[in-house]
């Protein structure tokens, strides 16, 4: 059963997925745009199975693949100034949220804990619910930013009528 947190390959690169969401009368993947630019492909593997790229907005970084298997569906709330985590398969890094808008959460992480290549798109939890995605972090002053749940909710509104040109 594919869930957030579960990791995914794209290319010869990968990402984690960030929620399971639903999604034109089935359910889809959430994971960072940016992995798949990078990766020059819209293809992944996630949990044994090959899913493809259907929706990429063109204001966020995000990516939305429909998964044709079993899903768990993620939770998602609105972020909150406080104690947080990043988690994926591979590891659980302790953080705590700074500040919010609507569309972006930042997260300042412990020294010396920090998340590293393949952990783009790692769910952002409090209180059991995925509130963001990280999206990336800087070195320099162990600070991190994190898409909002907020701004998947809005995409999953808006994906829900297909676009004639397909990819956007």
């Amino acid at each position: 059963m594919i869930k957030s947190g579960d990791q995914f390959i794209a290319g010869r690169s990968g990402g984690v997925v960030g929620a399971i969401v639903p999604w034109r009368a089935a359910h889809a993947g959430v994971a960072p745009a940016h992995i798949f630019h990078a990766a020059g492909t819209h293809q992944l593997r996630v949990g044994g199975l090959s899913c493809r790229v259907a929706y990429m907005p063109n204001d966020a970084d995000l990516a939305f693949f429909p998964i044709l298997g079993a899903c768990e569906m993620t939770p998602l709330a609105r972020p909150h100034l406080g104690e947080a985590e990043i988690s994926n398969v591979r590891r659980c890094m302790r953080c705590r949220v700074s500040d919010t808008s609507w569309s972006v959460a930042y997260v300042v992480l412990a020294p010396g804990d920090l998340p590293g290549p393949g952990d783009s798109g790692s769910p952002l939890i409090q209180d059991g619910h995925v509130v963001g995605l990280l999206l990336s972090i800087n070195l320099h002053n162990c600070r991190g930013i994190a898409i909002s749940a907020e701004m998947i909710e809005r995409e999953i509104d808006i994906g829900k009528i297909p676009k004639k040109d397909g990819m956007h």
